[in-house]
């Protein structure tokens, strides 16, 4: 069965555009759409790079989802609602704001890491409605490196929840912030991830932080085991839309006997397994040219 979008206030994400200079609201037809949905703790400012390499052929869209960024505050009615299916509400919004502004003829959603799963519910309300405008555009879907079907999609669910509640809200410096990421956190590419993403604020004194809440991301990690991956996946792949799993091969969160059962048991023409080398969770960043090319190939 699945998990019914919740009725509640709709937020108004933050989001970067990139797009082709000759594309304008005023025209008919747009390139393919593509959504990038960051990780836990990230910005959609995180996949700057890899859209430079793309935006002279899709219209490139990344938001900073509830909790995150410059969304990083939710209304009030909402401070418990960070299941998959509430992202997912934000996000549909979003897409319906730029279909309307855009015409885009194709949609492709590209999640990472917990992306993955508002990504997955926000494609599976897009099919379960029958009435919207979403729908025929929906062409495909990359997931890149959760487990389908592991509890809290990855291996370090809890350790990681555990690291988050203790995190400090700012740091001195980047040295002392990075030492502690790396000394702490359960996988060191989660760590480098975090890492990238802090900020210097310019308080008196300077502080880095991060650009998250961390109580949004405890109960985003509470709640995610709540979230259907499998199912989602298998709808749409039996909607006919093609899904491009990607693991990296030193992956801690998408383990690899995880990994292996989901390929063995998830059977479905229209869903792809990849195990890539030489990268582990951060692999759309570890192996960008490859990646960046991965992503123009599946959405032609």
């Amino acid at each position: 069965m699945l998990v019914g979008l919740k009725k509640m206030v709709n937020m108004d994400l933050h989001f970067f555009k990139w797009m082709p200079h000759s594309i304008s609201s005023e025209q008919s037809k747009s390139p393919t759409l593509l959504l990038f949905l960051h990780g836990m703790g990230g910005t959609g400012q995180i996949w700057r790079p890899i859209a430079a390499n793309l935006e002279e052929e899709f219209l490139c869209i990344a938001p900073d989802q509830r909790g995150h960024g410059q969304s990083r505050l939710v209304p009030t009615e909402e401070n418990d609602s960070f299941h998959a299916s509430d992202y997912a509400k934000d996000i549909i919004k979003l897409l319906e704001k730029c279909v309307s502004d855009f015409h885009p003829e194709k949609l492709f959603i590209i999640g990472h890491s917990m992306g993955v799963r508002s990504g997955l519910a926000t494609a599976n309300a897009i099919l379960d409605s029958k009435a919207s405008s979403l729908r025929p555009l929906l062409k495909g879907f990359i997931s890149i490196d959760i487990g389908l079907q592991s509890k809290w999609g990855g291996g370090i669910g809890k350790p990681l929840a555990d690291f988050i509640e203790t995190l400090p809200l700012s740091f001195p410096d980047r040295v002392s912030m990075r030492e502690h990421l790396f000394k702490h956190c359960p996988d060191p590419a989660i760590a480098q991830y975090l890492a990238a993403v802090a900020r210097q604020v310019n308080d008196e004194p300077v502080t880095w932080k991060f650009p998250f809440d961390h109580q949004a991301l405890v109960k985003t990690i509470h709640q995610a085991d709540e979230a259907p991956i499998d199912t989602w996946v298998m709808n749409i792949c039996n909607a006919g839309i093609p899904v491009l799993a990607l693991r990296g091969i030193n992956s801690k969160v998408w383990l690899k006997k995880d990994y292996e059962h989901s390929r063995e048991t998830l059977i479905n023409p229209f869903l792809t397994f990849e195990e890539w080398e030489n990268c582990g969770h951060g692999l759309p960043f570890e192996q960008r040219p490859r990646f960046i090319e991965r992503v123009r190939d599946f959405c032609r």
